[in-house]
């Protein structure tokens, strides 16, 4: 007797990186595979893709068609047009030769699926890690074409749900929160002792990111007597490489330069975690999760993040970490400053934290409700289809 003909899942992902919206997809792609015949498509070769394909993905590099700022520019709006109508051929030539049966958006910026799906008439699932706010006319589009588009949405945190339901009340019955999960690792063992307080930052250079918020925070607290050491893992996207001189320039005038390291991007968490004793999250703008929350809490780090967003779902506020306000250097500088004169309370905060993970964020868990979300999908469109 032949096997069953499994789904296939065709899944359009804006990046290859290792970012956010990147590991999160991984930490799905194991269980969408128990079920379906996954295609992932990228638009460019990467650390996510080689993963993905490692796993038993089948991995189609295409032009780039991620939606982002610089190709709504005047200079960058017909090549991005003219490269995600390459793509949209390419993908439909796989579509004939064997049909989809659900696409799947890794983020809003994966725009291509909220065509090629209704081209098709097939499902569209759309998994939303992000708020989108600026520019406003864009984020209206974005929101406004996901309520055209799309049969089922994975929102990533309550606050994401939240923020998409407020804008498009239409999406409510169809948006599913199901928070991001992660593989517990193996604790690390403790860092080195050092006199200095060591605060790991995990994030890209970006404005919202609020590494500009720490270093005041850090010029705070050295006049009130903290001795820190900031460790900042994370690379720059070109349009924002003025951002990362500019933070140069703000370390050296707070006489912070030798209390700063800029690691650039690192795919190790015993480099990224393994010598802090506090991680911390100073997003200026809520973050819609913060997967460097669950990673952090994980390796018994205490956390200090920025709130209300995704990380007042994934700390436990003065349990596992502490939720301060954004944008405020204050604040953050109490905290940490609280932090570093009792070990004792970091360390109970730690411990706390990786139970916290274990119990509530397993990748299990996540990748199911991911992957019941596309079986979902698939149903109701054969229900559709059947009337």
């Amino acid at each position: 007797m032949a096997a069953p003909v499994r789904p296939r899942l065709l899944v359009v992902a804006p990046s290859a990186e290792l970012y956010g919206s990147d590991r999160a997809l991984l930490a799905a792609l194991p269980g969408l595979l128990e079920t379906f015949d996954v295609v992932l498509a990228v638009p460019a070769c990467g650390p996510a893709s080689a993963r993905a394909a490692a796993f038993g993905a089948e991995v189609v590099i295409l032009p780039d068609y991620a939606l982002r700022r610089r190709h709504l520019a005047p200079r960058g709006l017909l090549p991005w047009l003219a490269r995600s109508a390459r793509a949209a051929l390419t993908l439909h030539r796989l579509h004939r030769r064997r049909p989809f049966d659900v696409v799947y958006s890794n983020t809003l910026a994966a725009a291509l699926g909220s065509v090629l799906a209704p081209a098709w008439r097939v499902p569209h699932v759309l998994h939303v890690h992000e708020c989108p706010t600026e520019p406003r006319w864009l984020a209206g589009v974005l929101l406004a074409v996901a309520r055209v588009t799309t049969d089922r949405i994975v929102a990533n945190s309550a606050y994401t749900r939240s923020f998409l339901v407020g804008r498009q009340p239409a999406l409510s019955e169809r948006t599913t929160v199901v928070h991001n999960g992660i593989d517990l690792p193996e604790p690390l063992p403790p860092p080195p002792a050092s006199t200095s307080l060591r605060i790991t930052l995990v994030g890209r250079v970006h404005p919202k990111k609020g590494h500009a918020v720490l270093l005041d925070a850090a010029a705070r607290a050295r006049q009130e007597g903290g001795d820190w050491q900031l460790d900042l893992f994370g690379d720059t996207l070109p349009e924002h490489e003025g951002l990362r001189e500019d933070l140069v320039r703000q370390a050296e005038a707070s006489g912070l330069s030798d209390r700063v390291t800029w690691h650039g991007f690192v795919d190790d968490p015993g480099r990224t975690y393994g010598a802090a004793d506090v991680a911390v999250v100073p997003s200026v703008v809520p973050e819609e999760f913060s997967l460097v929350c669950l990673e952090a809490q994980a390796m018994c780090l205490p956390v200090v993040a920025t709130g209300p967003g995704g990380p007042s779902e994934v700390l436990a506020d003065g349990e596992t970490g502490v939720v301060v306000p954004p944008n405020d250097s204050a604040a953050l500088a109490r905290a940490l400053l609280d932090l570093e004169r009792d070990p004792v309370r970091r360390s109970a905060m730690g411990r706390r934290g990786r139970e916290h993970v274990l119990a509530r964020f397993s990748r299990q868990v996540y990748a199911a409700g991911v992957r019941s979300v596309c079986e979902e999908a698939i149903a109701s469109g054969a229900a559709r289809r059947g009337r």
